[in-house]
């Protein structure tokens, strides 16, 4: 027992000796919500069909085999629709922008189907995992994350409020 506490003394004490700073690891995939661009309220004429929130991700970095970074990221949504008369089958699209560097892909869309049975209550529904190219040397590089919006629910958002 005393030789198993004196290592254990020892090994602590080597620790504390130990100078060398820990590294820093930025946060990867760094994606960023586009709070304007989070919601959208699907409409047919000047009826509510469902309303999308875009609430999060799930995501992780990895090395590709050409030896590029890359981030998975799968969105996650809260999908409710508004109208009995409305189609079970809710359409929309979204965003990935890396920005307009040379070594990023840009601004990508990418568009979902999900089946809404039940109206009035909301679900959740994760996308599909996706693949955005970013700078090798930066791993905490931001990507930004948004629905895809037209002019008139881009305006409807913030006559309301969404921003």
């Amino acid at each position: 027992m005393f030789k198993k506490n004196c290592l254990l003394a020892g090994l602590i004490m080597l620790g504390a000796c130990h100078t060398t700073p820990a590294t820093f690891v930025r946060y990867c995939p760094n994606v960023q919500i586009v709070p304007e661009f989070s919601h959208v309220t699907l409409m047919s004429g000047k009826q509510q069909e469902a309303k999308i929130e875009l609430i999060g991700y799930e995501g992780y970095c990895h090395e590709n085999k050409r030896g590029e970074l890359e981030a998975l990221i799968a969105p996650i949504f809260e999908i409710q629709r508004q109208n009995i008369n409305s189609d079970n089958l809710i359409e929309f699209g979204y965003y990935t922008d890396t920005g307009t560097q040379q070594d990023t892909i840009g601004k990508e869309a990418h568009f979902i189907n999900v089946e809404v049975k039940e109206v009035k209550k909301k679900i959740m529904h994760q996308g599909d995992y996706i693949s955005v190219k970013i700078p090798n040397d930066r791993p905490g590089y931001p990507i930004k994350l948004g629905l895809v919006l037209s002019r008139d629910q881009y305006r409807y958002n913030r006559l309301n409020g969404l921003r």
